[in-house]
């Protein structure tokens, strides 16, 4: 606590001199010291801030990154809307065929998902 700016002997003398004013001034004194102890915390998270703050995240305007990102972003959704077509798909294939399982149809249909999101992701780490 050697680097707090309040020495042990200001902590007794605030202490002495609320002891010694009346009740009139001792909310006073109490008030005082309690903000200057909340500004030497908030100095000390503001100092810590300043030292581990990642530099703030700029928007890019290239061209090129934002077709990128809409080309990704249309192959989610497609890829979502291919899952969850494939999941209706295993359901009725389990109601239709009684041999079939809902599991195995689902562990199927959400297997070539996982394979076809696995090309595409390759490919795009190759471009």
């Amino acid at each position: 606590m050697s680097d707090s700016g309040l020495s042990p002997d200001e902590v007794r003398a605030v202490a002495e001199v609320h002891n010694e004013l009346g009740p009139e001034y001792r909310d006073a004194v109490v008030e005082s010291f309690l903000d200057r102890i909340d500004k030497q915390v908030g100095d000390r998270i503001d100092a810590h801030l300043a030292t581990t703050r990642r530099p703030e995240m700029t928007r890019t305007s290239d061209p090129a990154l934002l077709e990128r990102k809409r080309v990704q972003f249309g192959a989610m959704v497609a890829g979502t809307v291919v899952g969850a077509l494939g999941s209706g798909l295993a359901v009725e294939w389990s109601i239709h065929y009684p041999g079939s399982s809902l599991t195995k149809a689902l562990t199927t249909v959400w297997a070539i998902i996982a394979v076809i999101y696995a090309i595409y992701g390759w490919r795009l780490r190759r471009r």
